[in-house]
């Protein structure tokens, strides 16, 4: 018989792996609409289910905080 992974550990998995990969803001190659600076994902593996899908940017030199169409 073929041994299955109960539902409760996968998901403590799964929560582990996002927390640590997708967690960290990232530079998104966007100029960002006050200072000109990179703009950054601040929640990269996040996107908002709005129409259209949108993520959470930010700015880390006047921290400008908006969204951008995902």
């Amino acid at each position: 018989m073929k041994k299955l992974k109960p539902l409760q550990e996968f998901n403590d998995e799964q929560a582990t792996n996002y927390q640590n990969h997708y967690s960290e803001s990232k530079p998104n190659g966007l100029a960002c609409p006050l200072c000109g600076e990179e703009l950054l994902d601040s929640r990269p593996g996040i996107t908002l289910m709005s129409y259209p899908p949108q993520k959470d940017v930010k700015c880390s030199n006047c921290s400008y905080i908006g969204y951008r169409i995902a």
